[in-house]
């Protein structure tokens, strides 16, 4: 009987120590192989660590870090004492653009964001201050104006809309596994990919529409929208929005009717509205994403966007 439980024990030791030893070959392989800096997953969870804190304010969810500085998807980011994505802090003497949005607004995998490039191309008096978070949303984004930034002069606050920046977000705290084992990213994502190839989750396209469907939070999003419009109609502020579609397949674009909303909502309201879609939709998407694995913009979609900012926003601009 005795020598039957060591058996048992042994087996079942064995076992465990075979798994245990599986994944830490995965996570060497990962290490060593798969994490060349150029894999999105992993260089988001190396973002989410290194430049990203979890705010005490629910309704802003996440915050930048102050002072740091991170090579990310090859492309080195700079996080300012304001948590900005720029070399310097907010320069008194210039007149001042803030940019709100999410990742598509930080300059995910390039060099140089359409923040950086519009200051270059405008009026030298102006700063060009870029708030961009990665995997916030609209609401995240203007609580956390409301929160961190009100508190400075800006001459022009420009929303930066992405498509899926009505989604309800909820921010959690990860485990040490998701914070710091890679392999379980990895393996994460190739298991995503297999249940969207057998439609047991969404794919991209499914997954941005359904944003629009939560119509009470697509709802709270707009009030949020309205209220900073009220703010920056009081304070004599300069308020534009400005849409940055989806670069996967521009020539069939399957979000021109959630676009239609928030283009509507945007006049409705008297808001300015640009539609970066008119500039990029005529080049080839290959040639504006970070990668095929990376629809984020590269560096020649982010002067493509700064050039039709600068030719939108010039008359007025020089006028302030």
């Amino acid at each position: 009987m005795r020598k039957k439980n060591k058996n048992f024990t042994f087996n079942i030791l064995s076992f465990f120590l075979s798994i245990f030893l599986v994944f830490f070959i995965i996570e060497i392989y990962v290490r060593t192989i798969v994490d060349d800096g150029s894999n999105l997953n992993l260089e988001m969870l190396k973002y989410a660590k290194s430049m990203k804190i979890i705010s005490i304010n629910k309704d802003i969810g996440l915050e930048h870090n102050k002072n740091v500085e991170k090579q990310l998807m090859g492309v080195q980011i700079k996080l300012n004492s304001q948590g900005f994505r720029n070399n310097i802090d907010i320069d008194n003497s210039k007149k001042t653009i803030l940019m709100l949005g999410d990742s598509m607004t930080l300059g995910w995998g390039a060099r140089k964001s359409f923040s950086s490039n519009l200051e270059e191309k405008i009026n030298s008096n102006f700063q060009v201050l870029n708030a961009g978070i990665g995997n916030t949303n609209t609401y995240m984004q203007i609580n956390n104006f409301f929160e961190n930034y009100e508190k400075y002069d800006f001459d022009v606050i420009i929303l930066n809309f992405f498509i899926n920046d009505l989604e309800k977000v909820v921010i959690k705290e990860g485990n040490f596994i998701k914070k710091n084992i890679y392999s379980y990213t990895y393996l994460k994502t190739k298991i995503n990919k297999i249940l969207i190839n057998f439609s047991l989750i969404d794919n991209w396209k499914n997954f941005y529409r359904k944003t629009f469907e939560d119509k009470e939070f697509v709802n709270k999003s707009l009030n949020q929208i309205k209220r900073l419009n009220d703010y920056c109609n009081k304070k004599n502020i300069m308020f534009v929005i400005n849409n940055i579609p989806e670069l996967r397949d521009l020539k069939n674009y399957k979000f021109l009717k959630e676009t239609e909303i928030i283009r509507n909502f945007s006049n409705q309201n008297n808001i300015m509205f640009i539609d970066s879609f008119d500039i990029l939709k005529n080049h080839q998407e290959e040639t504006l994403m970070v990668s095929k694995e990376d629809a984020h913009s590269n560096d020649k979609a982010h002067l493509l966007i700064a050039e039709f900012l600068e030719k939108k926003l010039s008359s007025k601009l020089n006028s302030l």
